[in-house]
């Protein structure tokens, strides 16, 4: 049972793509805003909003990709005529993505307290824990149903870009949205990211009262983009939208 994990996460960890942009651009980005405002309290808002962006990265844009392209390559027709269901496999893909995703954000901040000092207590990265796998489950799941709707790599690159920019722009990942717009603020406070960053900022405050009500709302986030993933569910590029199969129709279908 665990060797479709252990493929699947060597496959991940060879995403180079994917990787640049959740270790080497979040990095580049800590040393370019750290640089350029040196301010210790920000620069530790700053850690976590490219933590954040690690995640979403990796996690939702890149699963996007990968979801697509082994859909055009057949990876679930052939999925559908054998014994392994495919309710196993997409649990298989999220689960290894998710792990190579923790490694990312933790190299990420790695780099941002050795590098510029920015204090991470023991305690602080314990309690980040929960939000950090609810929050890379919740963006995998809603890079599955990208790559459900998406036909091509341009259309995934647009999708994705419609989805999350305006996710990027409207959180507090980089900034504090205190002078925004009361409307923005309001749409903030919908946004999947911008509870995940709450959830992480409370979690290196200690403020377990302001976690609480941020990972709920990652958890009802995460239950819609597992509904949308397997409505969306395709078995092949031009096939109709279905959902995944029961595991005894699974079975029957393999059979015969």
């Amino acid at each position: 049972m665990w060797a479709p994990l252990r493929i699947l996460t060597r496959a991940a960890f060879r995403d180079r793509i994917s990787l640049f942009w959740s270790v080497l651009f979040p990095v580049g980005l800590l040393a370019g805003l750290g640089i350029a405002f040196p301010d210790p309290g920000y620069r530790q808002l700053l850690l976590i909003g490219v933590m954040v962006f690690s995640a979403v990265s990796f996690a939702a844009m890149g699963t996007a990709f990968v979801v697509m392209a082994q859909r055009r390559q057949g990876v679930y027709k052939l999925l559908r005529a054998t014994p392994y269901r495919t309710a196993a496999f997409v649990a298989n893909l999220a689960a290894a993505r998710g792990l190579v995703t923790l490694a990312s954000v933790a190299l990420v901040a790695a780099a941002g307290a050795v590098g510029f000092g920015i204090p991470l207590a023991p305690a602080a990265v314990l309690r980040m824990v929960p939000g950090l796998a609810l929050g890379i489950l919740c963006c995998t799941l809603i890079g599955f149903v990208v790559g459900n709707l998406a036909g091509s790599e341009p259309q995934v690159s647009m999708i994705n870009n419609l989805i999350f920019l305006p996710m990027f722009f409207a959180s507090e990942m980089f900034y504090r949205l205190d002078g925004a717009p009361a409307w923005v603020r309001a749409v903030s406070r919908l946004l999947p990211v911008q509870h995940l960053v709450t959830a992480l900022r409370s979690a290196v405050s200690g403020d377990g009262t302001g976690m609480l009500p941020a990972l709920a709302a990652l958890l009802v986030w995460t239950g819609v983009a597992l509904g949308l993933a397997v409505a969306t569910f395709r078995w092949d590029p031009d096939g109709p939208v279905v959902t995944l199969p029961r595991p005894g129709r699974a079975r029957a279908v393999a059979g015969g």
